[in-house]
């Protein structure tokens, strides 16, 4: 039973260290059809904060769903005016820019938190697709929020040694080895 509950332990840490490093590429912030394609954008880091994002575009032929690798991609983002400092942006989201070459991507700075508006434009031989929505973005995290793994790992690494030298220590206890 003992070695059960350690087992479990063990297990659990090596949970709590690996499971922020299960990153899929972003997750689903939009997904709508328009005209021949269905647009679906992901966003990476979830949620998206003030600083560096990478927003990625997914293109498929609404009739079989097979990928679309072969058109060009436009993001137009805005940030409402709250005054008189409107922010927007237009960029092009390329396969170059993405590891997984089934989506255009594109990377930012985002200068301020708040509801932007984000607009897609896909043109591929000669037809235009238009989708829009929203993207929240939330205020920059700490610090020490961001960088919380690296900060676990050492003392992991310590709190498993300790349990290997004391099961260790245990088991010799139990069974002596005989001295000649």
């Amino acid at each position: 039973m003992r070695k059960v509950r350690e087992c479990g332990l063990l297990l659990l840490a090596a949970f709590l260290v690996v499971s922020p490093l299960w990153a899929d590429g972003g997750t689903v912030v939009l997904q709508k059809r328009s005209g021949p394609f269905i647009i679906t954008l992901f966003s990476d880091p979830t949620p998206v904060r003030v600083g560096r994002a990478d927003l990625s575009v997914m293109c498929q032929k609404a009739e079989d769903n097979s990928p679309v690798l072969d058109a060009k991609v436009l993001l137009h983002l805005r940030r409402p005016s709250t005054g008189n400092d409107i922010v927007e942006f237009t960029l092009p989201a390329k396969h170059e820019s993405a590891s997984n070459k089934l989506l255009y991507a594109a990377a930012l700075d985002l200068p301020s938190p708040g509801n932007w508006k984000i607009n897609i434009d896909v043109e591929r031989n000669g037809t235009l697709a238009s989708v829009g929505g929203s993207l929240t973005v939330l205020e920059k995290q700490g610090a020490l929020l961001t960088y919380w793994p690296f900060f676990v790992i050492v003392p992991l690494v310590a709190l498993l040694f300790a349990i290997n030298r004391r099961l260790r220590r245990g088991r010799e206890l139990r069974h002596p080895r005989a001295r000649p």
